[in-house]
């Protein structure tokens, strides 16, 4: 688990992608910690054979999720608990504030989420079950596609089964770029990535920043379902 000291005020729990150490987040959660948002990324399953065969499935760790943020409202009912995620993280996210609804998570943020199971997921799964996610939410997605974030299930089936989410392309930006250190090394060499990764990962963080603060210079509250 990564903790990031923020602010009492508000918390961000942040789920990694599969196999994905929390503290390859590091880079783009800092800033938003910065801010005044403290940030927890969990590993909330053992990363390791079991989960490489398919045996965590993305609802196991969409109820750990969701326990965590009840957890975190109860130890601290006057602190405002987000939810967010990136790839599997993002699905499990989704997942979660489903079930915590309608009163949990204040909002949710999906950041380049992938749908499906397995590891070479081809159509959606958590999308396509008719869950509803009814509180405010922001997906990113990341301009330059590829295998490890297909076009079958990639953020944009989210925003179809997610009515009134603000939408947010950040065109040089590619799956892993978000990421810090050997995990942004390891995840470019398997997904594709901008020349120079910095610039969309900055920009992920100020619109993560912004979602969460309600900056109206964001203009997120007005964006269009893109559909």
């Amino acid at each position: 688990m990564m903790l990031l000291p923020g602010g009492d005020e508000r918390l961000l729990i942040f789920l990694p992608g599969f196999m994905t150490s929390a503290d390859a987040y590091a880079g783009l959660l800092q800033p938003i910690a910065d801010t005044g948002t403290s940030v927890c990324v969990p590993q909330l399953y053992k990363r390791g054979p079991s989960a490489l065969l398919g045996k965590v499935s993305v609802s196991s760790e969409a109820d750990a999720a969701a326990e965590l943020v009840r957890d975190a409202a109860r130890r601290n009912p006057r602190v405002t608990v987000y939810l967010g995620g990136h790839s599997r993280g993002g699905q499990a996210a989704w997942l979660a504030a489903s079930r915590l609804a309608p009163d949990l998570p204040a909002g949710l943020v999906l950041l380049d989420p992938v749908d499906g199971e397995g590891r070479n997921p081809s159509a959606p799964t958590s999308t396509a079950s008719g869950a509803q996610v009814v509180c405010r939410t922001l997906i990113i997605g990341a301009g330059i596609g590829g295998r490890c974030a297909p076009e079958p299930v990639n953020h944009t089936v989210f925003l179809a089964a997610t009515p009134g989410a603000s939408h947010i392309v950040v065109e040089q930006l590619g799956h892993a770029d978000m990421l810090t250190g050997r995990s942004r090394d390891f995840g470019r060499k398997l997904c594709p990535g901008a020349h120079d990764p910095d610039p969309g990962r900055a920009e992920c963080s100020a619109l993560i920043e912004g979602f969460i603060r309600g900056d109206d210079a964001t203009n997120l509250e007005s964006l269009p379902n893109e559909q």
